[in-house]
């Protein structure tokens, strides 16, 4: 039985997911968190899938195993349910911000003048997934009564730049790890699937 070609991944792509999924689950999971505190990963994580995997059901199965580790996180962890509101849906749009900015980020060549661009698309992609987030627990959670505009200001300059230091940095090192391995691997560059 053939399947789909959306359904079908190569070995690189399943590597790529498999790391991503390995680091969701050490870090959203608080299986470390609680130890030691680590920013998140997660815009970061979304970024990186999009640059390597383009498709959407890689994104779909990113999207689920987080949502999965948070219901155990907290269900059966402890974790504090304050974020699990309605507005969670709101992490849909969010990451998919993330995950298509990846995918535009990978048109560009690999090489180091494509940096500053990619740094821009970056911080861009990050600001609008933040105001997706945030915005989406701020005005549709229901923990703030009569949330407003003005109000919501001083969030954005309260918590962005925590969730842009976390993205810059993770895709940092996201980037720094692929960086070398084309240094050991050259025949690996743009071997990924486009």
């Amino acid at each position: 039985m053939n399947r789909s070609p959306a359904l079908q991944f190569n070995r690189f792509e399943l590597t790529v997911f498999g790391i991503l999924a390995a680091v969701m689950l050490l870090t959203r999971s608080h299986a470390l968190t609680h130890l030691v505190h680590i920013p998140s990963t997660a815009l970061a994580s979304y970024f990186v899938l999009g640059y390597f995997v383009r498709r959407f059901t890689a994104f779909a199965a990113l999207f689920a195993l987080g949502y999965v580790i948070d219901v155990v996180s907290i269900s059966i962890l402890g974790v504090s349910d304050f974020c699990y509101t309605p507005a969670y849906a709101m992490l849909i749009p969010a990451y998919a911000v993330m995950w298509m900015a990846g995918r535009y980020a990978a048109l560009m060549p690999e090489r180091l003048q494509s940096l500053p661009a990619i740094a821009v698309l970056l911080v861009a992609a990050t600001f609008v997934s933040h105001l997706f987030s945030s915005g989406g627990f701020y005005f549709l959670g229901g923990r703030f009564p009569d949330p407003t505009i003005a109000e919501f200001l001083p969030r954005i300059a309260r918590y962005f730049p925590f969730s842009l230091t976390s993205s810059v940095m993770w895709t940092g090192v996201a980037a720094a790890l692929w960086a070398l391995l084309l240094t050991a691997r050259p025949e690996l560059r743009r071997g990924h699937s486009q």
